[in-house]
């Protein structure tokens, strides 16, 4: 029998449990990081590690609801570790679910070319620590900090209802950040090219130079800005997928009701399209079901700028009344659609005026529920007639809602990222102030 199959086997031996629901994962993985320059130092050593760990959730005889964790040292003690969770049993007859078999979309998650970087091509991954290094060498960066790494693995699902669920998955990422300024990288389920991950790595290495000539960046106002993917994306996420959480709409705490979907209320421009695919072949965010064991679909949250439904597991489902959904995995497998798109190239030398915000400061402190925001960076970059000139302060304010809803915005896709960057007339201040 199999660790999963001895775990599981204790919890059907309780008399005192009703449900249960297990989750494990067993994964392997290596990796080689950088930090302040040294390769495989105390702070980021040389690393190859194999661990188990997950969580279950079960249903004592009176109703009460209990959580714990498991790693694998988990079975010799099971026994009390069910104690101690039975120690703080809760009620919460919502989350008491526990599903039966289900029928799954097969993707493929795992790659046949990460299992030989453990072996015969673990030579690769110092080939990726010398890329990096040429990087920051070429560059003239001070400090280099990043590294590569892998993994394989198979996770498990199991219920006293008789659904089985595993998935087995492998990873590859890499990353290089320049003198604490600026970083790429990215993470993915196949190995990328060397070439590639130069390439990507670059820009960064780029942005550095740009950002080391600071220059005065004109006058306060309502400017053109072009937010890069990466910040887009941020606040995408904290504000839209932060209201359209299923919590957050039963407790009143989002910009949005339960009646706004029964009636398709407009909240965006009315071509901006927001879907959710799991199931891209080998997609970073692809997964053929949630922890819960609810199989994964394409997903539509918002059609023509309206509100189609929002992100409810299946406690909130309950509490909703409506069908669980699938929640986005990652910004890799979310769509953003909203009119013509552009790639970079095109539009960069169209901007004769324009601030490039490459990082912003505080948006967790921002009003979520009303789209206001207020954010200051130091990582901007002013462009005139096309050409990007140096570094700027500047601090952004403005509602991202108002600004999905607003006809001028593009959306523009910069090279390696998989979500656009917006670009948009933002209200700007200027610190005009040119320092070293």
């Amino acid at each position: 029998m199999s660790y999963i199959d001895d775990l599981q086997a204790v919890f059907e031996s309780r008399a005192d449990i009703t449900d249960y629901r297990i989750n494990l994962a067993e994964r392997r993985s290596l990796g080689i990081g950088i930090r302040d320059n040294d390769v495989g130092s105390v702070y980021s050593p040389f690393s190859f590690g194999q661990s188990t760990g997950g969580g279950f959730m079960v249903q004592w005889q009176d109703g009460l609801l209990s959580r714990g964790n498991l790693d694998g040292n988990s079975l010799a003690i099971l026994d009390q570790v069910l104690a101690n969770a039975r120690q703080a049993a809760y009620e919460d007859p919502d989350a008491a679910q526990f599903l039966g078999p289900q029928t799954v979309h097969e993707v493929p998650l795992h790659s046949a070319d990460v299992p030989p970087l453990f072996d015969e091509r673990t030579g690769y991954l110092l080939e990726v620590v010398g890329v990096l290094q040429d990087l920051a060498e070429a560059y003239s960066a001070k400090t280099l900090n990043g590294g590569v790494g892998a993994g394989t693995g198979t996770s498990w699902l199991r219920t006293s209802r008789g659904l089985d669920l595993s998935t087995t998955s492998s990873s590859f990422s890499f990353s290089g950040s320049f003198d604490g300024i600026i970083g790429e990288g990215r993470s993915q389920r196949t190995v990328a090219p060397v070439d590639e991950i130069r390439a990507q790595v670059e820009l960064a290495a780029q942005y550095l130079q740009q950002l080391r000539q600071p220059v005065d960046g004109g006058p306060a106002g309502t400017r053109t800005v072009v937010l890069h993917p990466d910040v887009a994306y941020s606040l995408f996420s904290y504000y839209v997928w932060g209201n359209l959480g299923g919590s957050a709409i039963y407790h009143g705490q989002s910009a949005f009701t339960i009646d706004d979907f029964g009636t398709a209320r407009q909240v965006f421009r009315d071509d901006l399209t927001v879907t959710v695919d799991p199931w891209v072949p080998l997609g970073p965010g692809s997964f053929m079901y949630t922890s819960e064991g609810l199989p994964s679909a394409p997903t539509t949250y918002s059609e023509g700028g309206r509100l189609i439904q929002p992100i409810v597991d299946l406690k909130y489902a309950r509490r909703l009344g409506l069908p669980a959904t699938t929640p986005p995995g990652s910004a890799e497998s979310v769509q953003i659609r909203a009119g013509k798109e552009h790639p970079w190239s095109e539009i960069q030398p169209q901007l004769s005026d324009a601030i490039v915000v490459l990082s912003v400061l505080g948006l967790h402190t921002q009003d979520r529920t009303s789209g206001s925001y207020s954010l200051s960076t130091s990582q901007a970059l002013l462009i005139q007639e096309g050409t990007i000139k140096g570094r700027v302060k500047v601090t952004l304010t403005g509602n991202f809602f108002d600004q999905l809803r607003d006809t001028s915005l593009q959306l523009v896709h910069f090279p390696g990222q998989s979500s656009p960057g917006f670009v948009l007339p933002i209200d700007v201040a200027v610190e005009r102030t040119v320092d070293g």
